[in-house]
């Protein structure tokens, strides 16, 4: 087995009744989903009709055009996602933030979610009764990244990022912020400051890597990270609760969902 490999798609911002079909998800199960933020403007009116009141505010508070279309269209996918393990219509889910911000789907207490989008992508993640974070990022060239690893990271970190061929510094830097990204998000609690205290640890077996967290009272704290496959130029990785967790890569033009290994 190796990284899950995800397909980014567009997603048509149209239901019929393949989205009433529920989609089941073991428990140990960690559902990704790569999406394309593609909307057109025949396509604009129904995916603003899918979002609720507050998720139109934030969109339109945005300053450019572009980001508006793309924050309409990941939270318009991520209602129709959603509709696909509920049972119901898009529109109809009641999602509210918890005292944290995180997002929870008030009437499906049990299905947990998380959503990261950036420049025209984005990555969905579904579980059951285990909380769960997913981040991405594109890898930009014109970053100086061994100057961000030495203001924010930890020193194993810095020494991962600088080790190894040049040409990849920046793949090894994105993927010590991704890991942290998911597992803060899987906590609730987004990118937390200082970073220096965490380190990102290789297992070396192609599947679950793990950020070791050194900030607690008792001494450091592994929690497994996934990093997903999403063709050149993209970074991505899952973090969930727990430790026995698997993730599969879900496709919306098929009936059924393949695991990927």
């Amino acid at each position: 087995m190796g990284k899950a490999k995800v397909t980014f798609q567009r997603v048509p911002f149209k239901t019929d009744g393949a989205w009433q079909s529920p989609i089941a998800i073991p428990r140990d199960d960690i559902q990704v989903w790569g999406i394309v933020l593609e909307v057109a403007d025949s396509e604009l009116s129904r995916a603003a009709s899918i979002l609720s009141h507050d998720e139109r505010e934030r969109a339109e508070r945005l300053i450019s055009e572009e980001h508006r279309r793309q924050s309409m269209a990941a939270h318009a996918i991520l209602r129709l996602i959603l509709s696909r393990y509920c049972g119901a219509s898009p529109e109809q889910l009641a999602i509210r933030r918890t005292s944290d911000g995180k997002p929870i789907l008030s009437d499906y207490p049990s299905l947990r979610f998380n959503l990261t989008h950036s420049h025209g992508r984005a990555l969905i993640a579904v579980a059951r009764d285990q909380e769960v974070g997913v981040d991405l990022e594109q890898v930009r060239r014109e970053v100086d990244v061994v100057r961000l690893a030495e203001r924010f990271l930890s020193e194993r970190d810095l020494a991962f990022v600088k080790h190894g061929d040049p040409a990849h510094r920046h793949e090894r830097f994105l993927k010590a912020w991704v890991a942290r990204e998911a597992v803060f998000k899987a906590d609730g609690r987004g990118i937390t400051f200082p970073l220096h205290r965490d380190y990102l640890e290789l297992t070396g077996d192609g599947i679950k890597d793990c950020l070791v967290l050194g900030d607690t009272a008792s001494g450091e704290r592994r929690r497994p990270v996934q990093f997903l496959s999403l063709g050149p130029g993209w970074i991505g990785a899952v973090a969930a609760e727990g430790t026995d967790w698997t993730v599969t890569v879900c496709n919306r033009s098929e009936s059924h969902i393949n695991r990927e290994t």
